[in-house]
């Protein structure tokens, strides 16, 4: 049942950028860049072993940056869904705000931090992470290269965990690529 859900899930999540891109390029949209990517499930940088595993495919949409918040380096809103393609495996929707900066010619860093839903483990699991809480943080950081004005691509490790305020905090982490259209 959940291969289907998840299949359902990236099918609507690759029309809605469609339907994103198609209608911000026609207007004069409040969308500033769509993003598409695939995501190693659960990598893990301090454990040999995890508890899932598997492909994410991950969509995201920036909008333009918030004026006002200038004085806190210009934040783009985001709104995004990693969507786990193993049925044992952790999927989530989440948003934020993301803060880039080129740094030498089409090279950029980029940082995120807002908050995610998940359809994970919240008590004790001995076949998937134990994420605590429904609600967890996310945060995102992205190494990429500006292809041209329009078209990015990027290296992206993204974490939710809920800072150990629930009784379980396993966390999650991804590690992929994903491409980027801009506006």
């Amino acid at each position: 049942m959940k291969k289907t859900t998840t299949l359902m899930s990236g099918l609507l999540a690759a029309a809605l950028i469609a339907s994103v891109a198609s209608t911000a390029q026609a207007n004069d949209s409040i969308i500033d860049e769509v993003r598409v990517g695939l995501l190693n499930h659960e990598i893990s940088l301090l454990r040999s072993a995890t508890q899932e595993d598997g492909v994410d495919v991950n969509a995201e949409v920036l909008f333009n940056e918030i004026v006002w918040l200038d004085w806190a380096g210009s934040p783009r809103p985001h709104v995004g869904a990693t969507i786990a393609t193993r049925d044992d495996a952790t999927s989530f929707i989440y948003t934020g705000l993301t803060w880039d900066y080129n740094f030498w010619g089409p090279l950029f860093v980029e940082g995120s931090f807002g908050f995610a839903l998940h359809d994970g483990q919240t008590g004790i699991s001995k076949v998937r992470n134990e994420l605590g809480c429904t609600w967890n943080f996310h945060e995102s950081a992205s190494l990429g290269y500006d292809v041209t004005e329009a078209h990015r691509v990027m290296l992206t490790f993204e974490h939710i965990s809920n800072a150990s305020l629930c009784s379980e905090n396993e966390g999650l982490s991804n590690l992929g690529v994903r491409y980027g259209y801009k506006f």
